[in-house]
């Protein structure tokens, strides 16, 4: 009798095959694994009886995955698929279920154990010696217990207000209970609950995103703070990144902090000023670390960290100079849309917007860019002089808003930018007086758009300077002036911030339709950091669903 499991994976990095080969070697089954297309197939030759048992024990072993979509099971009679030739993956897991249930028998020679094997990606460490530093003395740990008292050490002096220097395969970090003594002075950090029962009490967040950050890639996610916890000021922001712990010693940790009521944990790169230190010992290869976000159909965009992909896909892509070809390209290649006529959406925070195309006889095209200012002094000027609507605007903004108009004219702008719509949304920010300072009013405004309860916005301006050609640069001047008109109008910060979000998803689904009306696009490529905020990508997806297909990155990250 012979079982075919079907998984979809939809990343050609080996991780899956590996644990599927490591599982059926151990349960000692007969198995053949074969590729078709994104499925993995796992064919398993036994009878009945095995079979079930095969089947429980996978159902309990096989980790849950950022990139396995979906999986059935049904009885074949042929073996159909590319043999696959699996090497042991070159990736260094975070911890799976096997690992850390090895660390917690008391039977095995693993117990307590900072580092024990994964199943997949990881060396075995026999003996690691752990070193915690006081001021003034060092106590090291060689063995189980020793390395029980050592967590419950860190947890103790965590909870105690204690910051704590950790030595992780990723680098040194800092440590530390959030609270608000702790939270003075810090503006980057992570923040890792000590269970995952907690999440919630922080941040709001979906079933399927708290589902995401259990997985085997213990990724980073962006959410909102809840109106709960964000009474307690204790937070200096209220959207924060979030993830589980990614390794056994962190997780040890946690636990111990979970049963001594500490909920939540600060994690820093900022490690000058700490109390204590804890180092081990060997050398821990790198741990992929990626964020993610994820969309409402389920889809899961990587924001930041291309280490799961294969190399096979991050073959090549350095010989482009510019971020945003290298994008398009990465993402033909990795959607295989080499063969059709596609468009590409590329919008960034930190590199230069482009719209481009791509077929096989024209090549790669660059159709619409996006020329940032110079000044806010040039901005006004420039409005000014366009015609006499320009010029009356200007006067009545002066006059309505003396303050903010005097701040803008005083406003630092850094000198050097990229020419993109993010900057062009920080503009925008600064001129309607959501921030007063450049380097986070891009992000305010996004903030407040993903904070408006309404159903539909404003309806900005977004046009190209010449709305006859496909191949034009964008007129952030009309833009302006229309976010300007409404601010004067009385419009309310979120509505007008949704409103501009929402406009620039209909501006991006008007040029896909105008490539598909002239040029015979067929597919719509969407890469770019700005992707990462959830509200903009489900908006232009949302425009563009209707009439086109739409293809982020599988693997690589967004940017």
């Amino acid at each position: 009798m012979i079982l075919l499991y079907d998984f979809e994976y939809i990343s050609k990095n080996l991780v899956l095959e590996s644990f599927l080969k490591v599982i059926c070697e151990e349960f000692g089954v007969k198995y053949k694994l074969r590729k078709e297309d994104k499925f993995v197939k796992l064919y398993i030759d036994e009878d009945e009886q095995r079979q079930h048992e095969f089947a429980d024990h996978l159902s309990s072993m096989l980790p849950l995955s950022l990139f396995l979509k979906s999986s059935n099971a049904k009885i074949t009679d042929s073996i159909v698929g590319k043999e696959i030739n699996i090497k042991n993956t070159a990736i260094s897991l975070p911890f799976t279920k096997n690992a850390i249930e090895c660390a917690k028998d008391r039977e095995s020679f693993y117990y307590s154990h900072p580092f024990p094997p994964n199943e997949v990606g990881f060396i075995n460490y026999n003996v690691t010696s752990l070193t915690f530093e006081d001021r003034d003395s060092a106590t090291v740990a060689n063995s189980s217990s020793d390395y029980i008292n050592i967590y419950k050490k860190v947890a103790n002096f965590i909870k105690n207000g204690k910051k704590i220097k950790i030595k992780t395969p990723n680098g040194i970090f800092l440590f530390f209970e959030i609270n608000k003594e702790n939270m003075k002075g810090i503006d980057d950090f992570e923040v890792i609950p000590t269970d995952i029962s907690l999440v919630q009490k922080m941040v709001n967040i979906t079933q399927e995103e708290l589902q995401t950050l259990m997985t085997l890639e213990k990724p980073i996610m962006r959410a909102k703070v809840n109106m709960v916890y964000e009474t307690k000021e204790i937070l200096p922001k209220n959207r924060v990144k979030i993830r589980m712990p990614n390794t056994v010693l962190l997780q040890l940790i946690c636990e111990e902090l979970f049963s001594s009521g500490v909920e939540f944990i600060g994690k820093s790169s900022d490690a000058k000023k700490y109390d204590n230190f804890l180092d081990y010992d060997v050398k821990i290869p790198k741990i992929p670390d990626i964020e993610v976000t994820l969309l409402e159909n389920g889809e899961i965009l990587i924001v930041k960290g291309d280490e799961y992909a294969s190399d096979d896909l991050k073959k090549d892509l350095d010989k482009f100079k510019d971020n945003s070809i290298r994008k398009f390209v990465s993402i033909l290649k990795e959607r295989e849309l080499f063969d059709f006529k596609s468009s590409c959406f590329y919008f960034s925070k930190r590199y230069d917007d482009k719209v481009m195309y791509h077929d096989s006889d024209k090549g790669m095209l660059s159709l619409v860019e996006f020329p940032v200012f110079s000044s806010l002094r040039d901005i006004f000027s420039t409005i000014k002089r366009m015609d006499e609507n320009g010029e009356k605007l200007i006067e009545k903004y002066q006059n309505t808003f003396p303050k903010l108009y005097g701040f803008l004219h005083r406003a630092k702008i850094p000198k050097r930018l990229s020419n993109n719509f993010f900057n062009y949304i920080s503009f925008v920010s600064l001129i309607v007086g959501f921030s007063d300072n450049f380097q986070d009013a891009g992000e305010i405004l996004i903030e407040k758009a993903e904070d408006f309860g309404g159903q539909k916005g404003v309806r900005i301006d977004m046009k190209l300077q010449n709305e006859d050609k496909i191949h034009s640069d964008f007129d952030p001047y009309r833009f302006l002036r229309s976010a300007m008109s409404f601010k004067l109008a009385g419009c309310d910060d979120m509505t007008l911030s949704y409103g501009i979000i929402e406009s620039f998803a209909y501006f991006i689904s008007d040029m896909a339709d105008a490539h598909k009306e002239t040029l015979g696009s067929q597919k719509i490529a969407l890469g770019g950091s700005l992707f990462e905020y959830k509200l903009v990508s489900e908006l232009v997806a949302k425009n563009l669903l209707a009439n086109h297909n739409i293809y982020f990155n599988h693997e690589l990250s967004i940017d």
